[in-house]
């Protein structure tokens, strides 16, 4: 054999060896951790310095974007949080959630643990969606009651209440909101299949630019090239003209609802993500496919790419945000299953135990920390009177409760459900028909919340 060849072979074993054994997931991916519940929405600063997540853990994280390193948690909301949006200019961050309040947080001051936010209250159902106007005198909200807020900021967001109005129109409730580049009208997209565009001096609909059959979850419009993206609960990813209706892309699973849309006006990019985890990535030059892959193992509820055009964030079911490279990693890695998770445990495990899985991990620990988590732990929670655990900021409802916590009233809890025997509280509505379920599940507690 000539040396030539001798070092062919060497280099082609250590490329097999590199190849076979050294674990893929080693450099595929980055995950980040520092909340206690799914994460719901992703957002970057203009500038591209800061990236904040937020959380049904009521708390909204705020990161440096370029080593996503975590550097204060944001706390105000008493419910879950569902979206979070930065003005333009990079000096507000509002965030929204199911309490259906608007916190406005002043970004000079998103690093000091002390923030205070100014709040906005006129909704009477969840907010997920909000949108500044570009030239940062407005935010809309977009709300489950079936209304769009206008909050305007010129007087500052201090008193952008008592200067708010409501736009209502559409059949259901709204999903996603964007200012026309002019900020004199607005577009919205809701259950209904529609995205309705409007005259902000008076409210009035104009037309819609889209009217789809199935609801629609997220859009994104780019005036100046004349185009509408949207994703909906039938599955549908579709790029097309505004004035001709003319489609540039249309992919989609079928009855897989689409949950996340990624387009940022000048990138390469453009990004949706469906509950099933599945990433598509095109080119918006051409709209070829860039990426199309599983990213996550459930939905994707947010997704973004960084500056760099390099690599992306998604967000979902997880604790954690992942950072994904787009161009570098192979695509067979993907198509394994993800990771098991607290509330949905791969190993065999007690049916209490997969009960309080299934039912509480999301919002409960079973440890005297709680922390990171949108619900009391309940630790020593028997015997405990409901509201009763110092240091959580309960509801006015459970802190005037009378209600002590034992088998009898924690079956009851899942049996009737949290709005008959905690009416008013911030827990989520679910019940346990099941009566075997039930009793499994205080047995399970009775062992694991012992002090």
């Amino acid at each position: 054999m000539s040396q030539t060849a001798g070092s062919l072979m060497i280099w082609l074993f250590l490329y097999l060896f590199l190849a076979v054994f050294v674990p893929l997931s080693a450099s595929a991916f980055d995950r980040f951790t520092a909340h206690g519940g799914p994460v719901r929405d992703l957002a970057l600063s203009p500038d591209g310095n800061y990236l904040v997540t937020a959380s049904f853990d009521y708390s909204a994280v705020l990161w440096s974007a370029n080593d996503i390193a975590e550097k204060t948690t944001l706390l105000g909301h008493e419910a879950a949080l569902n979206t979070a949006q930065f003005s333009p200019d990079g000096k507000l961050l509002a965030t929204g959630g199911d309490d259906g309040l608007v916190l406005i947080w002043p970004a000079e001051k998103l690093e000091d643990p002390a923030i205070e936010p100014i709040i906005l209250r006129g909704h009477k159902g969840k907010i997920v969606d909000l949108a500044f106007s570009a030239d940062n005198s407005m935010l809309a909200s977009a709300s489950w009651d079936g209304s769009i807020g206008i909050w305007p900021l010129d007087a500052g967001p201090e008193k952008a209440e008592a200067n708010s109005r409501f736009i209502t129109g559409h059949e259901g409730p709204v999903n996603a909101v964007q200012f026309s580049d002019d900020s004199a009208f607005l577009y919205s997209a809701g259950y209904d299949g529609q995205i309705r565009y409007w005259r902000l001096k008076n409210g009035e609909y104009l037309r819609s630019i889209v009217r789809n059959g199935w609801g629609i979850s997220v859009f994104a419009v780019d005036e100046t090239r004349d185009i509408v993206a949207f994703g909906s609960s039938d599955g549908v990813m579709s790029v097309a003209r505004i004035s001709d209706q003319s489609e540039l892309l249309r992919v989609g699973d079928e009855r897989v609802p689409v949950l996340s849309l990624f387009y940022r006006v000048g990138s390469g990019l453009i990004g949706f993500g469906n509950a099933k985890g599945r990433v598509f990535l095109a080119d918006t030059k051409d709209w070829s496919v860039v990426r199309d892959f599983n990213a996550a193992n459930g939905p994707i509820w947010s997704l973004l790419v960084l500056p760099d055009q390099q690599s992306l964030v998604v967000a979902g079911l997880d604790d954690f945000i992942t950072r994904w490279p787009i161009f570098e990693f192979p695509p067979e890695f993907l198509d394994k299953p993800g990771p098991a998770r607290r509330f949905h445990p791969k190993q065999t495990v007690s049916n209490g135990e997969l009960q309080f899985a299934r039912k509480c991990s999301v919002c409960h620990t079973l440890t005297a920390d709680g922390k990171r988590r949108a619900g009391p732990t309940l630790f020593g929670v028997f015997g405990r009177r409901a509201g009763g655990l110092e240091g959580y900021p309960y509801s006015s409802a459970l802190q005037n409760s009378d209600i002590i916590w034992t088998a009898a009233t924690i079956n009851r809890l899942f049996e009737e459900g949290p709005d008959k025997v905690t009416p008013g509280t911030k827990m989520p509505i679910q019940r346990m028909k099941n009566a075997q379920d039930r009793e499994d599940l205080v047995s399970f507690l009775q062992s694991a919340t012992q002090n």
